[in-house]
């Protein structure tokens, strides 16, 4: 029990990282599955913290630390009244309340994507209010009177379970188990022919920052299980660091060996493995035995996933090889290196390890032999899983209606975009918002096919243009000067601000700004090679195919792909090449997606960072039917965006020194706290002064899209 107002602070500390780590297995979890069930996910990680909250105060706390009853359970201390007692006893609660919402949590993972969120509250209650606490009073139970006195009929045998890898890790994965087992796989996880389909989660970076989380929170969960600030707490908080570490190396470099490629979710799970494993001898183990620790719980969550696949057992996110196999090796440990003087239970070592192994079994028979009857009794009345038809549509909507009716109209969007076949419209259901948007949508397909019908006629003028521009350079510069409007202009909810210098009276840069719909609009740059005339005749040709397209349905990477097929075909004669950058800046959703065929990198500052817009195909006019991929970026209120040819940085002074990208992008670094006008500009002025009077070598043009300033 913590003693000093410092020891008060340093439990309080460390219940906040445990009560942190709930959101690394939110990101971690909802991170590991698809994204029509990372919401349910999200929301029982939520949920599960809330409910054990409640259930452990009036009931679990009672039961774990009660006046025992002969040592298997406690009596009394149920809804206790903390404003009563002393500052010492409310922060034990909350520390142990944190245990117990882990425990509770780590059943999420384990059936994710299949069981009910009614089914899901039913499990984190029975944790939460019996099996945690039971198993709790047999290892941690003691006289809150008598801090040194422990009650369990476990502690006096001398079981040491330090900060839980059984009594809340393993406890989990007892639960997970019995459920897992009894609702089954999520559907086409496993062939008839034995095959295994792996399941990627929607998103890995997600997961990751979860590991992350979870593993800063570690610090306070085996740190401040000493529940006062000793001089064991930095080499406790070092041990973990060590197994920590160590789980994710052997894991990493053990599945390279055994699968021939890193895969991406070894790192993660070694490192949460190692940190289970180490969370029972911490205290009691030196650095390099800690490293061996964590070396085998790697190894051994790799095995167990592989066994788990072999049984046909389907654990989403590994939370069974992670918490409940580590959480037994972690626990036997204890008794293999924990060093006997610190552990003061009087045992010789043999003892000691068939004490832990006691405590092993003991937490199996209560967690599964506990967990697996009543959830059978509950299943045969409410059942715990999902029907095939919600498991299909996602549990997002199903369970939580996170999605809309737009569902079925994407649904019929998305068969159109993967077999092309625009020939017949959406159906259409009236009086609903989906029915108004599939009648204009519908309007949108009439159009297309109208332009589709169009195309050689299209194909003809152009060509007589281009003949026509060829012998009246002061056509064309008349009609290159309509086409780039050089203002500054407002659309939507951007500001946009252009700077349009060509080489000559016309240049080969061709850029089109269009609001798509409010909140959406698409930015076009194009930068054809060379420079004057022929250049320029070249962007009107480009403008000619984009103008046909940009107001169709299509996204920035099928308007690439139409705009090379459709240059190709028309002008397969003129042996010319240009890149281009398409960009559709969502306010509504605060993102970018953007398309790049050869275009040199674009910046976007954000956070005070510099971002690339890296190209994501090859250069236009080389290869028909070639495919183009897209990424996505947040675009924030405060966030800047610089589009660009590559006339800005290819320009040499009479030094013969190039102006370059990364004098660019360094100039650009600087620009973060100022209007994206004024930035610009900047580069400009810059420029000037790198020439210092010799002549530009290139058209250049720079395009600067901010936010509008919310007054």
């Amino acid at each position: 029990m913590p003693k000093t107002s410092f020891d008060i602070l340093w439990i309080i500390l460390s219940s906040g990282l445990v009560f942190f780590m709930q959101a690394g297995f939110l990101c971690l979890e909802s991170g590991l599955t698809r994204t029509k069930n990372s919401i349910n996910v999200a929301i029982k990680n939520i949920t599960d913290f809330g409910i054990a909250t409640l259930v452990f105060y009036s009931i679990g706390f009672g039961l774990m630390f009660g006046s025992t009853y002969n040592g298997w359970i406690g009596k009394d201390m149920f809804f206790p009244d903390f404003s009563k007692t002393s500052p010492e006893t409310s922060v034990f609660f909350l520390f142990q309340l944190m245990f117990c919402g882990t425990a509770a949590t780590i059943v999420s993972g384990a059936v994710a994507e299949r069981m009910k969120f009614g089914a899901y509250i039913i499990v984190t209650t029975i944790i939460s209010s019996l099996i945690y606490p039971i198993f709790g009073h047999w290892v941690w139970g003691r006289s809150l009177e008598n801090w040194d006195q422990f009650t369990g009929w476990l502690a006096h045998l001398g079981f040491m379970d330090f900060a839980g890898s059984t009594a809340v890790h393993s406890v989990g994965g007892w639960v997970g188990l019995s459920a897992m087992i009894l609702i089954g796989n999520r559907t086409g996880k496993y062939g008839k022919d034995g095959s295994v389909r792996k399941i990627t989660g929607h998103n890995l970076p997600l997961a990751m920052l979860g590991t992350l989380i979870l593993w800063f929170g570690w610090i306070g969960f085996n740190g401040g299980s000493t529940l006062a600030f000793t001089s064991e707490v930095p080499k406790i908080i070092a041990n973990t660091m060590f197994a920590a570490s160590g789980g994710m190396a052997s894991s990493l470099i053990y599945g390279w060996i055994r699968l021939k490629y890193a895969e991406a979710t070894l790192p993660l799970n070694g490192t949460l493995a190692g940190l289970v494993a180490i969370t029972a001898p911490c205290n009691a183990v030196n650095s390099l035995e800690s490293i061996l620790i964590g070396l085998v719980a790697g190894i051994l969550m790799f095995e167990a996933g592989v066994i788990l696949d072999k049984l046909k057992l389907d654990d989403a996110v590994g939370a069974i090889p992670v918490h409940l196999i580590s959480g037994i090796w972690g626990t036997l440990a204890v008794g293999f290196f924990g060093d006997l003087s610190i552990l003061g239970t009087g045992l010789d070592r043999n003892t000691q390890i068939l004490v832990q192994l006691l405590g092993v079994i003991s937490c199996a028979i209560l967690s599964f032999g506990v967990s697996y009857p009543l959830l059978f009794i509950i299943h045969r009345f409410y059942s715990l899983r999902v029907s095939p038809q919600n498991e299909y549509q996602g549990l997002n909507y199903t369970e939580h209606r996170a999605t809309t009716e737009l569902i079925d109209l994407f649904l019929e969007m998305e068969y159109q975009k993967q077999t092309g076949d625009l020939s017949q419209d959406l159906s259409i259901e009236p009086f609903t918002e989906v029915g108004q948007i599939a009648e204009r949508y519908n309007l949108v397909l009439d159009k297309i096919r109208t332009n589709i019908k169009e195309k050689e006629t299209l194909a003809v003028e152009l060509e007589h243009n281009l003949s026509l521009l060829q012998s009246d350079l002061s056509t064309a510069r008349k009609i290159q000067s309509g086409i780039i409007s050089q203002q500054d202009k407002l659309t939507g909810d951007l500001e946009i601000t252009v700077r349009y210098l060509p080489l000559t009276e016309v240049g080969g840069d061709f850029f089109d700004i269009m609001e798509l719909r409010p909140g959406l609009t698409r930015v076009f740059l194009a930068d054809a090679t060379g420079h004057g005339v022929q250049a320029a005749l070249l962007t009107m040709a480009i403008k000619a195919i984009y103008e046909s397209l940009k107001r169709g349905i299509y996204s920035v990477t099928e308007i690439l792909y139409h705009l090379n097929n459709e240059f190709l075909h028309t002008f397969k004669n003129l042996n010319q090449f240009f890149t281009c950058i398409v960009v559709d800046i969502d306010t509504n959703l605060n993102l970018i997606r953007y398309s790049s065929a050869g275009h040199v990198p674009q910046y976007l500052i954000q956070d005070r960072e510099v971002h690339s817009l890296e190209k994501t195909g090859r250069i236009m006019g080389v290869i028909p039917n070639t495919k183009y991929t897209s990424n996505e970026m947040e675009f924030t209120q405060d966030s800047k965006l610089i589009l660009f040819t590559d006339g800005l940085f290819e320009q040499w002074n009479s030094n013969k020194e190039e102006f370059g990208e990364k004098r660019v992008e360094a100039i650009v670094g600087n620009l973060k706290g100022i209007p994206i006008g004024e930035g610009i500009d900047q580069i400009l002025n810059k420029l000037d002064e790198f020439l210092s009077g010799s002549p530009k070598q290139d058209d250049i043009s720079v395009l600067g899209i901010s936010r509008k300033t919310k007054k």
